[in-house]
Protein backbone atom coordinates (compact mmCIF):
# COMPACT_ATOMS: atom_id res chain seq x y z
CA UNK A 1 0.00 0.00 0.00
CA UNK A 2 1.44 3.40 -0.93
CA UNK A 3 2.20 5.83 1.84
CA UNK A 4 0.48 9.11 2.42
CA UNK A 5 1.02 12.02 4.75
CA UNK A 6 -1.22 12.08 7.82
CA UNK A 7 -4.68 13.29 6.92
CA UNK A 8 -7.83 13.70 9.01
CA UNK A 9 -8.21 9.94 9.35
CA UNK A 10 -5.55 7.92 7.58
CA UNK A 11 -2.05 7.26 8.79
CA UNK A 12 1.10 6.35 6.91
CA UNK A 13 1.69 2.64 6.39
CA UNK A 14 4.65 2.34 4.06
CA UNK A 15 7.15 4.85 2.82
CA UNK A 16 8.04 3.86 -0.73
CA UNK A 17 5.68 6.23 -2.53
CA UNK A 18 6.57 9.15 -0.27
CA UNK A 19 10.28 8.53 -0.67
CA UNK A 20 9.91 8.71 -4.44
CA UNK A 21 7.76 11.82 -4.10
CA UNK A 22 10.37 13.50 -1.94
CA UNK A 23 13.09 12.68 -4.47
CA UNK A 24 10.87 14.01 -7.24
CA UNK A 25 10.28 17.14 -5.22
CA UNK A 26 13.96 17.97 -4.98
CA UNK A 27 14.40 17.18 -8.68
CA UNK A 28 11.56 19.56 -9.51
CA UNK A 29 13.02 22.28 -7.31
CA UNK A 30 16.41 21.99 -8.97
CA UNK A 31 14.73 22.12 -12.39
CA UNK A 32 12.81 25.23 -11.43
CA UNK A 33 15.89 26.97 -10.11
CA UNK A 34 17.64 26.05 -13.33
CA UNK A 35 14.98 27.77 -15.40
CA UNK A 36 12.84 24.82 -16.46
CA UNK A 37 9.13 24.79 -15.67
CA UNK A 38 8.07 23.00 -12.52
CA UNK A 39 5.55 20.32 -13.42
CA UNK A 40 3.61 18.47 -10.73
CA UNK A 41 1.96 15.10 -11.03
CA UNK A 42 -1.87 15.16 -10.76
CA UNK A 43 -1.96 14.36 -7.05
CA UNK A 44 0.61 17.03 -6.18
CA UNK A 45 -1.10 19.54 -8.49
CA UNK A 46 -4.36 18.96 -6.63
CA UNK A 47 -2.62 19.49 -3.30
CA UNK A 48 -0.93 22.62 -4.67
CA UNK A 49 -4.30 23.96 -5.83
CA UNK A 50 -5.75 23.39 -2.37
CA UNK A 51 -2.82 25.26 -0.82
CA UNK A 52 -3.22 28.16 -3.28
CA UNK A 53 -6.94 28.37 -2.60
CA UNK A 54 -6.25 28.46 1.14
CA UNK A 55 -3.76 31.31 0.69
CA UNK A 56 -6.12 33.14 -1.66
CA UNK A 57 -8.95 32.78 0.84
CA UNK A 58 -6.76 34.34 3.52
CA UNK A 59 -5.63 37.20 1.23
CA UNK A 60 -9.06 38.27 -0.01
CA UNK A 61 -10.23 39.89 3.27
CA UNK A 62 -7.18 42.17 3.14
CA UNK A 63 -6.55 42.74 -0.58
CA UNK A 64 -10.22 42.86 -1.63
CA UNK A 65 -11.14 45.96 0.40
CA UNK A 66 -7.95 47.72 -0.74
CA UNK A 67 -8.86 47.01 -4.37
CA UNK A 68 -12.43 48.20 -3.78
CA UNK A 69 -11.24 51.35 -2.02
CA UNK A 70 -8.93 52.17 -4.94
CA UNK A 71 -11.81 51.76 -7.42
CA UNK A 72 -14.06 54.09 -5.38
CA UNK A 73 -11.32 56.67 -4.79
CA UNK A 74 -10.88 56.94 -8.56
CA UNK A 75 -14.13 58.90 -8.47
CA UNK A 76 -11.87 61.91 -7.85
CA UNK A 77 -10.47 61.30 -11.34
CA UNK A 78 -14.04 61.23 -12.71
CA UNK A 79 -14.74 64.67 -11.21
CA UNK A 80 -11.60 66.00 -12.82
CA UNK A 81 -12.44 64.59 -16.29
CA UNK A 82 -16.19 65.25 -16.39
CA UNK A 83 -17.72 66.83 -13.26
CA UNK A 84 -21.28 66.56 -14.62
CA UNK A 85 -21.07 62.79 -15.02
CA UNK A 86 -19.06 62.11 -11.88
CA UNK A 87 -22.09 61.51 -9.59
CA UNK A 88 -23.34 58.80 -11.97
CA UNK A 89 -19.93 57.13 -12.28
CA UNK A 90 -19.42 57.37 -8.51
CA UNK A 91 -22.75 55.61 -7.92
CA UNK A 92 -21.90 52.95 -10.49
CA UNK A 93 -18.48 52.34 -8.96
CA UNK A 94 -19.91 52.08 -5.45
CA UNK A 95 -22.73 49.69 -6.41
CA UNK A 96 -20.44 47.30 -8.29
CA UNK A 97 -17.82 47.36 -5.53
CA UNK A 98 -20.50 46.60 -2.94
CA UNK A 99 -21.75 43.72 -5.10
CA UNK A 100 -18.24 42.33 -5.36
CA UNK A 101 -17.59 42.87 -1.65
CA UNK A 102 -19.38 39.57 -1.04
CA UNK A 103 -16.10 37.97 -2.11
CA UNK A 104 -14.14 39.60 0.70
CA UNK A 105 -15.44 37.30 3.43
CA UNK A 106 -15.26 33.53 3.97
CA UNK A 107 -19.04 33.08 4.40
CA UNK A 108 -18.46 29.86 6.27
CA UNK A 109 -16.99 28.21 3.16
CA UNK A 110 -20.21 28.54 1.16
CA UNK A 111 -18.28 30.36 -1.57
CA UNK A 112 -15.01 28.81 -2.70
CA UNK A 113 -11.87 30.93 -2.88
CA UNK A 114 -11.72 30.91 -6.74
CA UNK A 115 -15.37 32.02 -6.94
CA UNK A 116 -14.75 34.79 -4.41
CA UNK A 117 -11.64 35.92 -6.30
CA UNK A 118 -13.53 35.97 -9.62
CA UNK A 119 -16.40 37.90 -8.03
CA UNK A 120 -14.07 40.57 -6.64
CA UNK A 121 -11.98 40.95 -9.79
CA UNK A 122 -14.83 40.93 -12.33
CA UNK A 123 -17.07 43.32 -10.36
CA UNK A 124 -14.31 45.77 -9.47
CA UNK A 125 -12.68 45.80 -12.90
CA UNK A 126 -16.09 46.11 -14.56
CA UNK A 127 -16.77 49.12 -12.31
CA UNK A 128 -13.62 50.74 -13.68
CA UNK A 129 -14.52 49.92 -17.28
CA UNK A 130 -18.19 50.99 -17.12
CA UNK A 131 -17.49 54.24 -15.32
CA UNK A 132 -14.66 55.06 -17.74
CA UNK A 133 -16.99 54.42 -20.69
CA UNK A 134 -19.29 57.19 -19.41
CA UNK A 135 -16.48 59.76 -19.55
CA UNK A 136 -15.10 61.49 -22.67
CA UNK A 137 -12.25 59.29 -23.92
CA UNK A 138 -12.42 57.62 -20.51
CA UNK A 139 -11.59 54.15 -21.79
CA UNK A 140 -8.37 55.40 -23.31
CA UNK A 141 -7.39 57.39 -20.23
CA UNK A 142 -8.28 54.54 -17.85
CA UNK A 143 -6.52 51.88 -19.93
CA UNK A 144 -3.37 51.76 -17.70
CA UNK A 145 -5.45 51.14 -14.57
CA UNK A 146 -7.70 48.60 -16.31
CA UNK A 147 -4.71 46.70 -17.68
CA UNK A 148 -2.83 47.02 -14.40
CA UNK A 149 -5.61 45.13 -12.61
CA UNK A 150 -4.56 42.03 -14.58
CA UNK A 151 -1.12 42.17 -12.99
CA UNK A 152 -2.66 42.32 -9.52
CA UNK A 153 -4.62 39.17 -10.33
CA UNK A 154 -1.51 37.48 -11.75
CA UNK A 155 0.26 37.98 -8.41
CA UNK A 156 -2.40 36.15 -6.39
CA UNK A 157 -3.63 33.54 -8.91
CA UNK A 158 -0.68 31.49 -10.25
CA UNK A 159 -2.80 29.03 -12.27
CA UNK A 160 -2.85 30.19 -15.88
CA UNK A 161 -6.17 28.60 -16.81
CA UNK A 162 -8.04 30.27 -13.98
CA UNK A 163 -6.23 33.53 -14.67
CA UNK A 164 -7.57 33.61 -18.23
CA UNK A 165 -11.08 32.56 -17.15
CA UNK A 166 -11.27 35.41 -14.63
CA UNK A 167 -9.83 38.09 -16.93
CA UNK A 168 -12.01 37.12 -19.91
CA UNK A 169 -15.36 38.77 -18.90
CA UNK A 170 -13.87 42.25 -18.17
CA UNK A 171 -11.81 42.01 -21.35
CA UNK A 172 -14.89 41.26 -23.46
CA UNK A 173 -16.72 44.13 -21.75
CA UNK A 174 -13.83 46.48 -22.54
CA UNK A 175 -13.84 45.38 -26.19
CA UNK A 176 -17.61 45.83 -26.51
CA UNK A 177 -17.70 49.29 -24.95
CA UNK A 178 -14.56 50.34 -26.81
CA UNK A 179 -16.16 49.41 -30.12
CA UNK A 180 -19.25 51.45 -29.23
CA UNK A 181 -17.63 54.52 -27.66
CA UNK A 182 -14.23 55.00 -29.32
CA UNK A 183 -13.22 56.07 -32.80
CA UNK A 184 -11.71 53.35 -34.95
CA UNK A 185 -8.09 54.55 -34.50
CA UNK A 186 -8.55 54.97 -30.73
CA UNK A 187 -10.27 51.59 -30.48
CA UNK A 188 -7.53 49.87 -32.48
CA UNK A 189 -4.72 51.39 -30.43
CA UNK A 190 -6.49 50.63 -27.12
CA UNK A 191 -7.04 47.02 -28.14
CA UNK A 192 -3.41 46.73 -29.19
CA UNK A 193 -2.17 48.05 -25.83
CA UNK A 194 -4.59 45.91 -23.87
CA UNK A 195 -3.70 42.84 -25.92
CA UNK A 196 0.00 43.52 -25.32
CA UNK A 197 -0.56 43.71 -21.56
CA UNK A 198 -2.33 40.34 -21.44
CA UNK A 199 0.69 38.14 -22.33
CA UNK A 200 2.86 40.17 -19.96
CA UNK A 201 0.40 39.57 -17.13
CA UNK A 202 0.19 35.90 -18.15
CA UNK A 203 3.99 35.71 -17.96
CA UNK A 204 3.83 37.09 -14.41
CA UNK A 205 1.20 34.47 -13.61
CA UNK A 206 3.33 31.64 -15.03
CA UNK A 207 6.43 32.86 -13.20
CA UNK A 208 4.50 33.07 -9.95
CA UNK A 209 3.15 29.60 -10.60
CA UNK A 210 6.61 28.14 -11.20
CA UNK A 211 8.09 29.73 -8.07
CA UNK A 212 5.18 28.80 -5.88
CA UNK A 213 5.14 25.22 -7.13
CA UNK A 214 8.85 24.94 -6.41
CA UNK A 215 8.29 26.37 -2.92
CA UNK A 216 5.37 23.99 -2.40
CA UNK A 217 7.49 20.97 -3.36
CA UNK A 218 10.32 22.22 -1.17
CA UNK A 219 8.01 22.48 1.82
CA UNK A 220 6.68 18.99 1.13
CA UNK A 221 10.21 17.59 0.89
CA UNK A 222 11.30 19.31 4.10
CA UNK A 223 8.19 18.09 5.93
CA UNK A 224 8.85 14.56 4.70
CA UNK A 225 12.47 14.72 5.85
CA UNK A 226 11.43 16.04 9.27
CA UNK A 227 8.74 13.39 9.77
CA UNK A 228 10.48 10.31 8.38
CA UNK A 229 13.54 8.26 9.16
CA UNK A 230 16.08 8.92 6.42
CA UNK A 231 17.13 5.25 6.12
CA UNK A 232 13.98 3.17 6.42
CA UNK A 233 11.45 5.80 5.37
CA UNK A 234 9.06 5.06 8.26
CA UNK A 235 8.13 7.71 10.80
CA UNK A 236 10.93 9.33 12.79
CA UNK A 237 10.88 9.13 16.58
CA UNK A 238 9.79 12.73 17.21
CA UNK A 239 6.88 12.60 14.79
CA UNK A 240 5.74 9.18 15.99
CA UNK A 241 5.75 10.34 19.62
CA UNK A 242 3.79 13.46 18.65
CA UNK A 243 1.13 11.38 16.90
CA UNK A 244 1.16 8.81 19.68
CA UNK A 245 0.54 11.42 22.38
CA UNK A 246 -2.38 12.77 20.36
CA UNK A 247 -3.98 9.36 19.80
CA UNK A 248 -3.50 8.21 23.39
CA UNK A 249 -5.13 11.39 24.66
CA UNK A 250 -8.10 10.85 22.32
CA UNK A 251 -8.42 7.19 23.30
CA UNK A 252 -8.40 8.01 27.02
CA UNK A 253 -10.89 10.85 26.60
CA UNK A 254 -13.39 8.75 24.66
CA UNK A 255 -12.73 5.40 26.28
CA UNK A 256 -11.54 3.79 23.05
CA UNK A 257 -9.04 0.90 22.74
CA UNK A 258 -5.48 1.49 21.57
CA UNK A 259 -2.36 -0.65 21.60
CA UNK A 260 1.29 -0.24 20.72
CA UNK A 261 4.03 -2.67 19.88
CA UNK A 262 7.73 -2.32 20.57
CA UNK A 263 9.72 -4.22 17.92
CA UNK A 264 13.40 -5.08 18.21
CA UNK A 265 15.52 -7.03 15.71
CA UNK A 266 17.18 -9.99 17.39
CA UNK A 267 20.99 -10.15 17.36
CA UNK A 268 21.25 -7.14 15.08
CA UNK A 269 24.83 -6.42 16.16
CA UNK A 270 25.84 -9.83 14.84
CA UNK A 271 24.35 -8.87 11.46
CA UNK A 272 26.53 -5.77 11.25
CA UNK A 273 29.59 -7.67 12.43
CA UNK A 274 29.12 -10.63 10.08
CA UNK A 275 27.56 -9.08 6.99
CA UNK A 276 28.60 -5.42 7.24
CA UNK A 277 26.71 -2.22 7.94
CA UNK A 278 25.40 -1.95 4.37
CA UNK A 279 23.65 -5.30 4.79
CA UNK A 280 22.39 -4.13 8.17
CA UNK A 281 20.84 -1.09 6.52
CA UNK A 282 19.14 -3.30 3.94
CA UNK A 283 17.78 -5.45 6.74
CA UNK A 284 16.36 -2.43 8.59
CA UNK A 285 14.52 -1.40 5.44
CA UNK A 286 13.27 -4.93 4.80
CA UNK A 287 11.99 -5.30 8.38
CA UNK A 288 10.24 -1.92 8.14
CA UNK A 289 8.53 -2.93 4.91
CA UNK A 290 7.51 -6.35 6.20
CA UNK A 291 6.01 -4.91 9.39
CA UNK A 292 4.21 -2.06 7.65
CA UNK A 293 2.62 -4.51 5.22
CA UNK A 294 0.77 -6.12 8.14
CA UNK A 295 -0.78 -2.88 9.43
CA UNK A 296 -4.07 -1.19 8.60
CA UNK A 297 -4.38 2.27 7.07
CA UNK A 298 -5.13 3.72 10.51
CA UNK A 299 -1.98 2.21 12.10
CA UNK A 300 1.47 3.72 11.82
CA UNK A 301 5.02 2.53 12.27
CA UNK A 302 8.22 4.33 13.18
CA UNK A 303 11.85 3.83 14.05
CA UNK A 304 12.81 5.13 17.47
CA UNK A 305 16.50 4.30 17.36
CA UNK A 306 18.99 1.67 16.21
CA UNK A 307 17.12 -1.54 15.47
CA UNK A 308 14.06 -0.63 17.57
CA UNK A 309 10.68 0.24 16.07
CA UNK A 310 7.24 1.09 17.40
CA UNK A 311 3.85 0.53 15.82
CA UNK A 312 0.80 2.41 17.11
CA UNK A 313 -2.60 0.78 16.57
CA UNK A 314 -5.59 3.02 17.35
CA UNK A 315 -8.98 1.37 17.81
CA UNK A 316 -7.22 -1.95 18.47
CA UNK A 317 -7.98 -4.38 21.26
CA UNK A 318 -5.41 -6.47 23.06
CA UNK A 319 -6.28 -9.61 21.07
CA UNK A 320 -6.13 -7.80 17.73
CA UNK A 321 -2.77 -6.25 18.63
CA UNK A 322 -1.34 -9.67 19.52
CA UNK A 323 -2.60 -11.09 16.22
CA UNK A 324 -1.03 -8.19 14.30
CA UNK A 325 2.27 -8.64 16.13
CA UNK A 326 2.29 -12.35 15.26
CA UNK A 327 1.78 -11.48 11.61
CA UNK A 328 4.70 -9.05 11.77
CA UNK A 329 6.89 -11.63 13.50
CA UNK A 330 6.11 -14.26 10.84
CA UNK A 331 6.63 -11.78 7.98
CA UNK A 332 10.04 -10.76 9.30
CA UNK A 333 11.09 -14.37 9.88
CA UNK A 334 10.44 -15.02 6.17
CA UNK A 335 12.86 -12.27 5.03
CA UNK A 336 15.80 -13.49 2.95
CA UNK A 337 18.37 -11.04 1.60
CA UNK A 338 21.18 -12.13 -0.69
CA UNK A 339 24.52 -10.60 0.25
CA UNK A 340 28.15 -11.21 -0.67
CA UNK A 341 28.56 -13.04 2.64
CA UNK A 342 25.53 -15.27 2.17
CA UNK A 343 21.78 -15.25 2.75
CA UNK A 344 20.72 -12.84 5.47
CA UNK A 345 17.61 -13.30 7.60
CA UNK A 346 16.47 -12.30 11.07
CA UNK A 347 13.76 -12.52 13.70
CA UNK A 348 12.15 -9.94 15.95
CA UNK A 349 10.98 -9.73 19.54
CA UNK A 350 7.78 -7.77 20.11
CA UNK A 351 6.31 -6.31 23.28
CA UNK A 352 2.61 -5.40 23.18
CA UNK A 353 0.93 -2.96 25.55
CA UNK A 354 -2.78 -2.15 25.45
CA UNK A 355 -3.94 1.17 26.88
CA UNK A 356 -5.11 0.86 30.52
CA UNK A 357 -6.20 3.35 33.16
CA UNK A 358 -2.78 3.26 34.80
CA UNK A 359 -1.06 4.54 31.65
CA UNK A 360 -0.88 8.30 32.17
CA UNK A 361 0.32 9.10 28.64
CA UNK A 362 2.06 7.71 25.59
CA UNK A 363 5.40 7.52 27.39
CA UNK A 364 3.86 5.31 30.07
CA UNK A 365 2.36 3.01 27.45
CA UNK A 366 5.66 2.94 25.57
CA UNK A 367 7.52 1.98 28.75
CA UNK A 368 5.11 -0.92 29.30
CA UNK A 369 5.65 -2.17 25.73
CA UNK A 370 9.41 -1.78 26.12
CA UNK A 371 9.36 -3.86 29.31
CA UNK A 372 7.36 -6.57 27.54
CA UNK A 373 9.81 -6.54 24.63
CA UNK A 374 12.75 -7.15 27.01
CA UNK A 375 10.82 -10.04 28.54
CA UNK A 376 10.50 -11.47 25.04
CA UNK A 377 14.26 -11.10 24.63
CA UNK A 378 15.11 -12.82 27.91
CA UNK A 379 12.63 -15.65 27.31
CA UNK A 380 14.18 -16.76 24.04
CA UNK A 381 13.55 -14.05 21.39
CA UNK A 382 11.50 -14.43 18.19
CA UNK A 383 8.26 -14.11 20.12
CA UNK A 384 5.49 -11.74 21.15
CA UNK A 385 4.92 -10.91 24.83
CA UNK A 386 2.01 -9.00 26.36
CA UNK A 387 2.87 -6.22 28.80
CA UNK A 388 0.32 -6.96 31.51
CA UNK A 389 -2.57 -9.26 32.39
CA UNK A 390 -5.87 -8.55 30.65
CA UNK A 391 -7.70 -5.70 32.33
CA UNK A 392 -10.93 -3.94 31.46
CA UNK A 393 -10.38 -0.36 30.43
Amino acid sequence: MGAREIGDGDMCVWHETETKAAGGAWTAIRAAMGGAGTVLDPEDEKAFGTAVDRTLSDLLPALGPLFGLAVVVFTVWDFWIAPARAPLTATLRLLLVLAGAMGYGHWGGRLSAPVRCALVYISHTSAMILSAALLPNGLVLALPAISGAMFLLALVEPRLGRFFCITLPPMLLFMLLGALELSQPAFASSMLVHAAMLPLAAAVCMTQGRWRRAAFLGERALAHAAHHDSLSGVFARGYLVELGNHDVALAKRHGRPLAIGMVDIDYFKRVNDSFGHAAGDLLLCAVSKACCAQLRASDYFGRIGGEEFVCVMPETTEDDALACAERMRAAVAAIRIETASGILGCTISVGIAALQREHADFDGLLAAADSAMYRAKTSGRNRVVLAAPRLCY
